[in-house]
Parts: C-alpha cells; structure tokens; sequence
C-alpha cells in the first residue's frame, strides 16, 4: 500500500481544483481496495476473528442451591454452588478449531482482495483498449469525411449508378455508426472502472493512452510463473478447519469435570462445610458418534472439492497459456503483415484521393474499412492477450 497516502493526497487535491484524478494500473488497484466495501468488511471481520477466539473457553452457568426447612427439632439450612468446567481436551480441541476457522476466513478474504484487484486491472485495461480503439477510428475519419463530401458531388452527375450511390453512402454510414459505438464503448468501459474503484463523484484519468503486452510475474523466476497456486492455502485452510471439527466431535466423547462448594447448618448438630468434585460421563454416545461420522463426511467431502478444485485449476492455467499463446501469434501475424498492409492502403487512397484519380468511391471505402478492420482487430488481439494474462496472474499468484 505504498502509494495509499499519495493517492489520497491526490484525491483532496483534484477535489479541491476540480481536476480529474490521474492514477496508473497498479495507483487503480489501491484506490479501489480503500474504497471498495470489501476493505470495510475486511475490517470487520478481523473484529469477529478476535471475538471468535474469546469464545474457544465456555463455561456453563454456575448452579447455586439454597434449602430451608424448619422442625420442632431445629432449622436445617443448606447451601451450595457446582462448576462444571466441561472437559479440558475439548476446551483446546475448541480453540484449535476456533484458529483454523479463522484462518481459512483469512484465506477466502484473501482471494476476494485478490479477485477485486484482477478485476480493477481488468476493467482499466479496457478502457485504455476502448479508449485507444475510438483513437483510430478518429485518426481515420478526416479521410473518410473528404472522400465522402467528394462522392457526394459526384453522386449528383447522371453516370453514377444507383448501386454505386447506395453503396457508397452505406460504408461510410458504417463507418460512422462504428465510431459512435465506439465512443458509447468507452463511456461503459470507465463506468465500469469507477463503480469496481468505487468512485461516483471524482472525475478520473487514466494515465496510460496505449496497449502494451502485459507481463506476468516478472520478478518470479519463468519456470514458477504459471503455477496453479492460487487455491493451495484456502484449499489447506479449509481441509485444517474441517479436521478440527472433527477431533472437536471426537473430544466430546471425554468426561466432564465439575467441582463445587457446600454449606449445611443443622440446628443443634452444628455447622459443616466443605468441597466436592465429580465427573460426567457420557452414557448415551450413540448421537455424539453420529456427529463425528457427519463430520468425518464433511472432511472427506472437502477433501474432494479440493482434489477437483486443483485439477480444474490446472486445466484452467493450461487452457489460459494455449490461448495466451494463439493471441501472441494473432498479434505477431497482424503486426507484420495486416498493419504494414493497412498502412499501404491508406497511403495509396490517400494519394489517389489528393491527385484525383478516385473514381470508384465504394471501393475506396472498402478499402480503407478494411485498413480501420485490421488496426482494430490488431488491437483487439492485443486486448484478448492483456485479459487472459491477467487471469493467468490472478490463478498463478
């Protein structure tokens, strides 16, 4: 959380000077785990974690007696006060159990935090994907502009067929219903951003304009980035907890210590005192090793959604490299081939259009809707990558 004071520095001042407030990827993620409900809750439950460990030692109530008869002999008062402590195995077999719950609490509060900074990531890298997207469909529109004000003038000469007009109007309809699109694509995208970051009122920036190929785990060494870790400490924390519940059933099954005090006043025999203890066994156990079989069960039902959950973790982080991989190879073939192409056929209806050769106007516009296609559809790939790599992050940390 290095950059949490920073940021709210930044936050008070954009507020106060009304400007937007400027943050990168990882300046995003932070915002959002201040502002997001799940810090709050996250804070609320390290409250019940400490509660739930004050109530590992349960005691039952005192049980206080008070007895009064009077006779023509004498008064005869008793008193007396018992204790049952319970059983000293399951007073530690409780507070074992207190601990592993607790823990995997912990481990399921550290996948939300986790999940939520995948997901700001996520939602940030589309809207530099859209934001970039609108970006070259407004680098293209001056073009397509002269060339339709062009066709226009021409549409009125009697040589133009219907076909020719239709055709003509409808690309360039399309490419404009394209862009609108695209704008509305990125209003949503950093709507997106700010409900995740929590962020109704401030104006927000972000910093970064253009896609670049995530990078996962840099700072790890290649043969332990992808491994499929995420669940291994909820999967342990879970499987703890449930063999504390267990052994909590089994301690059950032990005798409970109890002790107490007595008083007894006896009208002319005198006044006595003194302590006792016993002990509770258990006589019907029938119900209690019914609850330790139940709980047995839960343990080896967990043991096999942990068993499954590592293998579909597996299978997922597998599936995620191979189309991590058919994306670099989109990317790589776009960036060699349909760019340089695109680029080309820019350039030549460019030309065209400026000495005046353009005479087939709807094939001028399928050219350059083919030119926009393949830098959208470059970018496109580039956004795939970015998403996949970042739920490869999210399975792999």
């Amino acid at each position: 959380m290095k950059y949490t004071f920073v940021l709210y520095i930044a936050a008070f001042v954009a507020a106060q000077e009304n400007v937007p407030l400027t943050f990168c990827i990882d300046e995003a993620v932070v915002i959002a785990l201040n502002n997001h409900p799940v810090a709050s809750k996250i804070d609320f439950a390290e409250r019940k974690d400490v509660l739930l460990q004050q109530q590992s030692l349960e005691l039952e109530p005192v049980q206080l007696r008070y007895w009064r008869s009077g006779a023509s002999a004498g008064t005869h008062t008793l008193f007396s006060a018992t204790q049952n402590f319970g059983s000293i195995l399951e007073h530690v077999r409780r507070a074992q159990h207190h601990r592993a719950a607790i823990s995997a609490q912990q481990a399921a509060r550290t996948l939300t935090v986790e999940e939520l900074a995948w997901k700001v990531k996520a939602a940030y890298t589309d809207v530099v994907y859209y934001n970039q997207r609108l970006e070259i469909m407004l680098e293209h529109a001056p073009l397509f502009e002269a060339l339709i004000y062009v066709a226009e003038a021409r549409m009125t000469a009697d040589s133009i067929s219907d076909l020719e007009r239709v055709s003509t109007g409808a690309r360039y309809a399309a490419f404009i219903s394209r862009m609108y699109i695209a704008q509305e694509e990125a209003k949503r995208a950093e709507l997106r951003l700010r409900q995740i970051m929590n962020l109704p009122d401030e104006e927000i920036k972000i910093s970064q304009t253009t896609l670049g190929l995530y990078q996962i785990h840099p700072d790890k060494p290649v043969n332990e980035r992808f491994n499929p870790v995420k669940h291994n400490a909820f999967d342990d924390a879970m499987l703890s907890e449930a063999q504390a519940a267990v052994n909590l059933e089994k301690s059950r099954m032990y005798p409970a210590i109890h002790a107490g005090y007595v008083y007894q006043n006896i009208e002319g025999a005198g006044r006595f005192q003194g302590w006792m203890a016993g002990m509770s066994l258990p006589v019907w156990v029938q119900p209690q090793r019914a609850r330790i079989k139940q709980a047995q069960t839960d343990l080896k039902i967990k043991e096999m959604e942990t068993k499954y959950r590592q293998f579909s973790d597996n299978v997922h982080v597998e599936t995620l490299k191979s189309l991590l991989n058919d994306y670099f190879l989109l990317i790589s073939f776009s960036r060699e081939n349909l760019l340089v192409e695109a680029g080309l056929i820019v350039d030549e209806v460019e030309k065209n259009f400026l000495a005046g050769r353009i005479t087939d106007f709807a094939g001028a516009f399928t050219k350059l809707g083919d030119a926009v296609n393949s830098h959208l559809n470059y970018l496109e790939y580039m956004s795939l990558y970015n998403q996949t790599a970042l739920e490869l992050e999210f399975f792999t940390q």
